[in-house]
C-alpha cells in the first residue's frame, strides 16, 4: 500500500476536496427528497398528516355536496308551487277580462237600446222589432204584425189584450214585443212618427 507521504500537498488538498463534495452532494440529496417518494422510501408523520388532510376535505366537499342538492330540491319544489300560483292568477286574470268584455257588450246594448229612438218612416216600410223592444206611435197610421207566439202587448191600454196582425196601431200607445218572432208594424200612411226601444230593423216594401 502507498502511503499518503509519496503525495505531494496539492494533490492531496485535491483528494480532500472531491471527497468532501462527494459526501456533500449525497447529503443535500438526502435532506431534498419529499417523504414517501423513490427517494425517501420512508413514511413520515408529515406524510401521513397530509393523506389525512386529504381524506378530511374531500368529507367536506361531500358534506357541502350534499347540502346543495337538498337545497336544490327545496328551490325546484318552491318553483313549482310558484308557477301553479302563477297559472291560477293567469286564469282569474282571464275570466276578468271575459266578463269584463261581456259587461262592455250588455253595456253598448243598454248604450244603443236604452232609450226610445225617433222615427220617420214612410208608407209600406215595415219596423220589425226583436224580444223586448217598446214601440209608440206618435203620428201617422200603422198595421200591426203579429208572430208566431202573438201580436203587440198594448201596454196602455191596461187590459193586456194583443194587437194582432192587421189590427190598427193606436196613436201613443206603448207597445211591449216580448219575443223575437217576426213582430212588429207596417206603415199604411204615406208618412209615421215612431218612437221605438230595443232592437229593431227598418225593412223597405
Amino acid at each position: 500500500m502507498k502511503s499518503f507521504k509519496g503525495l505531494n500537498r496539492k494533490k492531496l488538498i485535491s483528494l480532500l476536496i472531491i471527497t468532501t463534495s462527494f459526501i456533500a452532494v449525497h447529503i443535500i440529496q438526502a435532506a431534498s427528497a419529499q417523504p414517501g417518494t423513490d427517494k425517501d422510501p420512508l413514511v413520515t408523520k408529515s406524510y401521513v398528516d397530509k393523506v389525512l388532510a386529504s381524506f378530511s376535505g374531500s368529507k367536506d366537499m361531500d358534506s357541502k355536496i350534499a347540502a346543495l342538492t337538498t337545497k336544490n330540491d327545496e328551490l325546484t319544489k318552491t318553483l313549482e308551487t310558484q308557477t301553479k300560483k302563477v297559472e291560477e292568477l293567469t286564469k282569474a286574470v282571464n275570466d276578468l277580462y271575459e266578463k269584463n268584455e261581456k259587461l262592455e257588450e250588455r253595456l253598448a246594448i243598454i248604450e244603443t237600446y236604452g232609450k226610445f229612438i225617433p222615427l220617420e218612416l214612410t208608407e209600406n216600410q215595415k219596423l220589425m222589432a226583436g224580444e223586448s223592444a217598446e214601440i209608440i206611435l206618435r203620428g201617422g197610421k200603422a198595421k200591426a204584425i203579429g208572430g208566431q207566439g202573438g201580436g203587440l202587448s198594448d201596454i196602455t191600454s191596461g187590459t193586456g189584450a194583443d194587437i194582432n196582425t192587421d189590427q190598427d196601431v193606436p196613436l201613443n200607445h206603448l207597445l211591449l214585443v216580448s219575443r223575437d218572432d217576426g213582430r212588429g208594424i207596417k206603415i199604411v200612411s204615406k208618412k209615421a212618427w215612431v218612437l221605438v226601444k230595443g232592437p229593431y230593423e227598418i225593412v223597405e216594401k
